[in-house]
Formats: structure tokens, C-alpha cells, sequence
């Protein structure tokens, strides 16, 4: 309940104050269980590993990034997640989770604004995971400068 009260509350103050960046200061953070956990090819290697199968949503996400230019990074935990968010460089994270690791990333990465997108868990928590490639690519639209 708080965690949503948080993600509400962050989104909202995203949507009024309504940040600019360019793509090269944007990164979509996906999380290690939005990729199919038969695959083996890993992104949280490297994100370039995934072979656009169609087994789960990662390479859908990279195609929208691609589209736009902006960076996209795969974090095993919040820790890691962090780490990518304070580089100087990252100016908005649009960061795709469930409930739990938002909140903390929300408040980790403050003041950095943080476009919360909850994944859905329909195998349970941390196992293939799913989230709206629309609700995606709407996030980088928004925050992108014209």
C-alpha cells in the first residue's frame, strides 16, 4: 500500500513538472526478471545478449528504445539499479519493476526524476515478469525534448 501511495505520488509530481532530456541522458532500467527464465542468454551481462526472440519482453523494450536512442540497462537489484541512475549523464530514468524495488528507487535516485512503470506478475514474484510496451514507449515520448 505505501509503495503504491509512493509510485503515485512520484509519477504525479513527473506528470506537473513535466522534465525535458535529450535521449542520451535518458535509461530505461528493466529488471532481470522481465526476461524469459528460460533464456540463456543473459542480459544482465550485458544487454545486448538478448536475441530478440519474442520469449519475453526485453527485446520488445530495446526495440523502442532503439527507436528513440535512448540506453537501456538491466539491473539484477536495486544496488546495481542505483549505481546506473546517479551517473551525471542520466538526466530521467524510466525504471519498470514491481512495487517494491520502485519505491526504493524512487527514493534512491531523488532528486533524479523516476517514471515508475509497475511489471506484472503473472508467475509469481521475480519470475517472468511482463509490462505494457506501450506504457513504455509513452514514458520516453513524454520526457524527450522536441
Amino acid at each position: 500500500m505505501v509503495s503504491r501511495a509512493v509510485i503515485g505520488a512520484s509519477n504525479a509530481l513527473l506528470r506537473a513538472r513535466k522534465p525535458k532530456c535529450r535521449a542520451a541522458e535518458m535509461i530505461v532500467l528493466i529488471p532481470s526478471c522481465l526476461q524469459s527464465s528460460k533464456c540463456t542468454n543473459k542480459v544482465t551481462v550485458d544487454i545486448a545478449n538478448c536475441k530478440r526472440c519474442g520469449g519475453c519482453r526485453v527485446g520488445d523494450i530495446i526495440q523502442v528504445a532503439e527507436e528513440y536512442g535512448v540506453k537501456v540497462a538491466c539491473a539484477t537489484g536495486g544496488e546495481l539499479a542505483l549505481s546506473l541512475v546517479k551517473d551525471d549523464s542520466v538526466k530521467v530514468i524510466i525504471a519498470l519493476a514491481c512495487e517494491k524495488e520502485l519505491r526504493a528507487g524512487i527514493i534512491g535516485a531523488f532528486p533524479k526524476p523516476v517514471c515508475a512503470i509497475v511489471n506484472s506478475r503473472p508467475n509469481g514474484p521475480c519470475r517472468d515478469t511482463v509490462v505494457d510496451i506501450g506504457d513504455v514507449r509513452a514514458a520516453i515520448e513524454r520526457f524527450l525534448k522536441a
